[in-house]
């Protein structure tokens, strides 16, 4: 009788136990629930705030997520990321915070205590979902997986929350998440359907928001980097992406040449390692098309901040549909890539996909069985992770090759750009000191005061790949065949890029120092008094032009300096008596102004506020983008010019200046072809366009033109300048990304 009371006892308690977790299950809402129709379906999108909202219903109904607010996007949307894992640990997440941070610098750190550490350690994941906002799927893939990991209590998703602490932001661009969706809305059933919108999908950089990882100048990216890869150092960082249509229906690593030399080896094998485990599984699954070490290198850290961070980065591109409605590809039309061919199997490539219908949910079936592979790899082995980071980071403070460090004298050109690159350092969390006494290194002396950079830290590769000079390897197709081409940027040397002096040294010195936390802008204002004379602003420096613009902007008289005399050429001159307007202005820009004791001699031109037109292609460019987020950050005042603003003419009346962004000659002169879009986007400039632009230059307007715009003016401005590159095919030249 006891034994059956204990049965008893015991059985109820299963039952229990069962029953809470279904009773918890009931309790948490299927996207189906939510949304009122099922992820991936033909032609369904749920929208940003229907996906906030959802995670927001997760976090109140599941005790195995934990939804946040990192911050607000550029357009002012929530910026969320969801924490999964076992209600146990996300009862102690900060436990398991200080545990990442502690191996993330090992410093002080016995291995005895380590392995204490990663024996009560979590793996930290990280997964990014649709920075690229017509790249549709992960964000809805991100509202399915984050339910199932909810919900479900198979043995994997149980060994997942047990091992790893998922970080899962479902948009890295909710504002293009947005945008896409209600252009999708808008096009749905018309000859427009599945088209991506005529303007940049983030209000400034479009898709050069995947290339930020090392300026971090967008405000979704320093949300990314502050909270999510500084505060907790993830082992594994995912980042889910699509691509074109007609090749492969998923890649993943390894990586193709070449992989950029200050990445931990360890890491460059672990990503070898995971890619092919998780293109074994979806293979294993029956998901076709699977393809690794094709198409994309590991070259830059401008979209890889994490493999300088300890971390390893996987990517996946999955085929794309047109956004959120099928396509159907016969076999025969498929195309290859670099590094395969998608009608023929290869080691890397060895189960094509057979063609037919491709659908929104086939990408959300392929992403799914893509996120559980590496959940369940990193999960089954926490140990290796975690100790592998640990290693690295114990190489990274342990280095001994030269160079020793870097160096940053504190005499520059430009000191504001050299203050903004310490600024950059920092962020990025790299340790940066500050020299208290001459610094003699390399049989040269620098002076107290100079940055000092060493690279025996944990970051040290980072600081290395961004400060000293790429060269790109010479990579060829063959033996004496043509150069192969670079996937992307070749170069991202910082000092070069920001005009900074930094110095190289290296053998090991010794100096007394003190650890830069930030740097402290220095108090602007006028330097040597009031004068009867006026005052000059020296014309070397960016904060120097963006105070000019706010000075003229604010109505006062300032003249330029056009050849050297008693200062440089470009110098501005700003006459006695608007002191106050000038001491004002020094000081919000920490700029000097310096008194003068004559007028300086010379030709001074007055300056005054130009009109400026940024031409807007509906054909977007990254470039228009670009310059309109350096204006808004210099405060200098533009207004957008349209196709039909230039064929409408009369633009000198508006105008003072028009500049044409970097951009191809027959996007501006011909734009979308009509039919492809809905009207009002369609044409270019046109031919009335480009007779109104050289009118406008006839009139004393001017035009300037970036990179392949020139082309335009080649062609309508009836210049003597030709373009030497024109016939040249890119075999003969090509330099994509160089400094």
């Amino acid at each position: 009788m006891l034994r059956f009371a204990r049965h008893l006892r015991s059985a109820l308690a299963v039952i229990l136990v069962a029953e809470a977790i279904l009773a918890a299950q009931r309790a948490v809402p299927s996207p189906k629930e939510h949304l009122g129709f099922d992820i991936g379906e033909d032609r369904r999108l749920a929208s940003w705030p229907q996906i906030v909202e959802y995670f927001r219903r997760l976090d109140e109904a599941s005790d195995r997520v934990s939804v946040v607010e990192l911050g607000r996007s550029t357009e002012g949307r929530p910026f969320i990321m969801a924490i999964i894992s076992a209600p146990s640990t996300l009862a102690r997440l900060e436990e398991f915070r200080q545990i990442q941070k502690r191996l993330a610098d090992p410093r002080g750190l016995s291995e005895t205590e380590a392995r204490a550490l990663i024996e009560r350690g979590k793996v930290v994941v990280l997964i990014t979902c649709n920075i690229h906002s017509t790249e549709v799927a992960s964000a809805q893939t991100a509202v399915e997986f984050a339910w199932r990991m909810a919900t479900e209590d198979s043995p994997r998703v149980r060994e997942i929350l047990e091992n790893v602490i998922l970080l899962l932001i479902p948009s890295l661009n909710p504002d293009g998440n947005q945008m896409v969706y209600e252009w999708y809305q808008r096009t749905l059933g018309t000859p427009y359907e599945g088209t991506s919108p005529p303007w940049l999908y983030h209000k400034y950089v479009g898709h050069d928001n995947n290339r930020d990882w090392y300026m971090f100048t967008q405000v979704e990216t320093r949300l990314t980097v502050e909270k999510a890869h500084n505060a907790w150092h993830p082992q594994i960082v995912y980042d889910v992406h699509q691509m074109g249509a007609w090749g492969a229906r998923l890649f993943t690593p390894p990586w193709i040449d070449p992989i950029e030399p200050n990445i931990d080896p360890i890491l460059v094998q672990e990503m070898n390692w995971l890619g092919m485990k998780m293109a074994a599984d979806l293979t294993a699954e029956g998901k076709k098309g699977v393809v690794v070490n094709a198409i994309y290198d590991l070259w830059t850290p401008a979209r890889c901040y994490q493999c300088y961070h300890g971390g390893l980065r996987i990517l996946t591109e999955s085929a794309s549909v047109r956004i959120a409605s099928p396509i159907e590809i016969p076999f025969e039309r498929l195309q290859g890539g670099r590094g395969y061919d998608a009608r023929q199997p290869s080691w890397n490539f060895p189960e094509p996909w057979p063609g037919g219908v491709w659908r929104l949910r086939d990408i959300v079936d392929y992403q799914l069985s893509a996120f559980f592979s590496l959940l369940q790899t990193a999960a089954r082995h926490r140990d290796h992770f975690l100790w592998n980071f640990y290693r690295i980071g114990r190489r990274a403070v342990e280095r001994k090759a030269p160079p020793f460090a870097f160096l940053i004298p504190p005499e520059q050109r430009d000191p504001a750009a050299a203050r903004k690159l310490i600024e950059v350092l920092r962020f990025g969390l790299v340790e940066v000191w500050k020299a208290q006494a001459d610094v003699h290194a390399d049989g040269r002396v620098f002076p107290a005061g100079s940055f000092i950079i060493p690279l025996a830290q944990p970051y040290g590769a980072f600081a290395k790949a961004l400060l000293e000079r790429q060269r790109y390897p010479d990579l060829r197709e063959y033996p004496g065949g043509p150069p192969k081409r670079p996937y992307d940027v070749t170069a991202h040397t910082l000092p070069l890029l920001m005009g900074v002096n930094v110095v190289e040294v290296a053998q090991p010195f010794s100096v007394p120092w003190e650890r830069v936390d930030r740097v402290e802008e220095p108090v602007g204002g006028i330097v040597g008094g009031r004068s009867s004379h006026g005052y000059v602003l020296r014309p070397e420096g960016h904060r120097e032009i963006a105070a000019l613009f706010d000075l003229l902007k604010r109505g006062v008289r300032v003249y330029r300096l056009l050849e050297a005399a008693t200062f440089p050429p470009g110098t501005a001159f700003i006459p006695a008596g608007q002191e106050a307007l000038l001491e004002e202005t020094a000081r919000r820009f920490s700029i000097s102004v310096q008194a003068v004791r004559e007028r300086p001699r010379g030709t001074l031109l007055e300056l005054r506020l130009p009109r400026v037109g940024l031409y807007r292609s509906y054909v977007p460019s990254m470039d228009e983008g670009w310059t309109r987020w350096v204006f808004d950050q210099f405060g200098i005042p533009y207004e957008n010019v349209y196709d039909r603003d230039v064929r409408a003419g009369d633009l000198r009346r508006r105008f003072d200046v028009i500049i044409l962004p970097d951009q191809a000659p027959r996007a501006i002169l011909e734009g979308h072809r009509p039919g492809t879009m809905p009207e009002e986007y369609t044409g270019g400039i046109g031919e009335a366009g480009l007779a109104h632009l050289r009118q406008f230059a006839e009139e004393g307007g001017s035009v300037i033109a970036f990179n392949q715009a020139s082309g335009v003016i080649l062609r309508g401005m009836r210049s003597e300048v030709r373009d030497v590159l024109a016939g040249v095919s890119e075999r003969e030249f090509y330099g994509p990304g160089s400094i």
